[in-house]
């Protein structure tokens, strides 16, 4: 039988008999992993807004006012501190419609909404197992309502505090420290609602580079706004190419798009894309080590340098390999 490519016909595919459905079990992963992305290899037109950095905002509070995840948000712009972003630099925000003006206003936690009063509960009609039937107006039955001991109502006609008031009194209880010889404590700090500030997330020890080279191409959205779903590493034509952690081949085949591709299954739902090959030397199935050599780069496109595309994707979602490259 010839060659298997992502666009073999599934007739041909499954007309292999049964010592070839197995292989093709990782064939058909390796190609859910890559189309269960939501995006191709790339694509000129993601969708989302550019959102320009004002004086004072923090990746966070952008976050949180456009309700993405402060870790994608991270990701696909490149940013690896939260807290350090510069004034008038454009930040790529996924899937949002519309660009927010104000955004520390928008990132305040909404304040909740007051409660409704709370609806009288239906009495449980109990008598009615019996025969008998409670009257819709009950206070036909139950009569004028008890008057209330003096203390409850003198409790409930007692005036609450306005907040001049309270800060009135709080100013006097510190008058009357420091006279007292007393000192007066710290100002307080604003709480936080008791929440640490999000932090951005590495995980720099799982796997290792591909291969030796410079990256030409980052992930996410690129200067001309076109999107990678990986990174793009140039080096010379026929250098080798490693396996970026221990795992199994998936996929190892010409793919559209990508060219020769191979797709290594690692533990914790985490794959590998390794694209633009030019010999492959493993197959399916095959049980790789990190380190192990699995292929070589290609010759490069017209006026482009040979390099390796390299993806990292975690449950089929294409995460950013510098967050996790050493």
């Amino acid at each position: 039988m010839g060659k298997l490519t992502s666009e073999t016909p599934l007739a041909t595919i499954f007309s292999c008999g049964p010592h070839r459905l197995k292989f093709m079990g990782f064939f058909l992963i390796g190609l859910m992993i890559l189309s269960c992305s939501g995006l191709p290899l790339r694509d000129a037109r993601p969708r989302g807004v550019y959102h320009r950095v004002k004086n004072g905002e923090t990746l966070s509070a952008i976050a949180r006012a456009y309700r993405v995840d402060l870790q994608e948000l991270a990701e696909i712009n490149n940013i690896r501190r939260s807290d350090r972003i510069e004034t008038d630099s454009v930040i790529f925000v996924p899937d949002a419609n519309q660009i927010l003006d104000d955004i520390m206003i928008a990132a305040r936690p909404q304040e909740p909404s007051s409660a409704l009063p709370a609806k009288e509960k239906p009495v449980k009609n109990e008598a009615a197992v019996f025969g008998m039937e409670i009257p819709k107006n009950r206070a036909a039955v139950e009569g004028k309502r008890q008057p209330q001991p003096p203390a409850e109502a003198a409790a409930k006609e007692r005036p609450v505090p306005s907040r001049a008031a309270e800060r009135d009194i709080s100013l006097r209880k510190s008058a009357r420290t420091l006279e007292s010889g007393g000192k007066a404590g710290p100002p307080a700090r604003p709480k936080e609602n008791g929440e640490k500030p999000e932090q951005i997330q590495f995980d720099k020890k799982r796997f290792i580079w591909p291969v030796k080279g410079t990256v030409v191409s980052p992930f996410g959205v690129q200067p001309n706004r076109m999107y990678f779903n990986g990174i793009r590493i140039a080096a010379g034509e026929g250098t080798p190419v490693q396996a970026a952690a221990d795992g199994v081949v998936i996929f190892s085949a010409p793919l559209k798009d990508y060219g020769e591709t191979i797709i290594i299954q690692h533990e914790d739902h985490y794959a590998t894309v390794y694209a633009h090959l030019g010999i492959r030397t493993v197959h399916g199935e095959a049980r790789v080590k990190k380190g192990g050599r699995i292929a070589f780069i290609g010759k490069a496109a017209a006026k482009e340098v040979a390099s390796l595309h390299f993806e990292i994707r975690h449950n089929n979602k294409a995460r950013n390999p510098l967050f996790f490259l050493p």
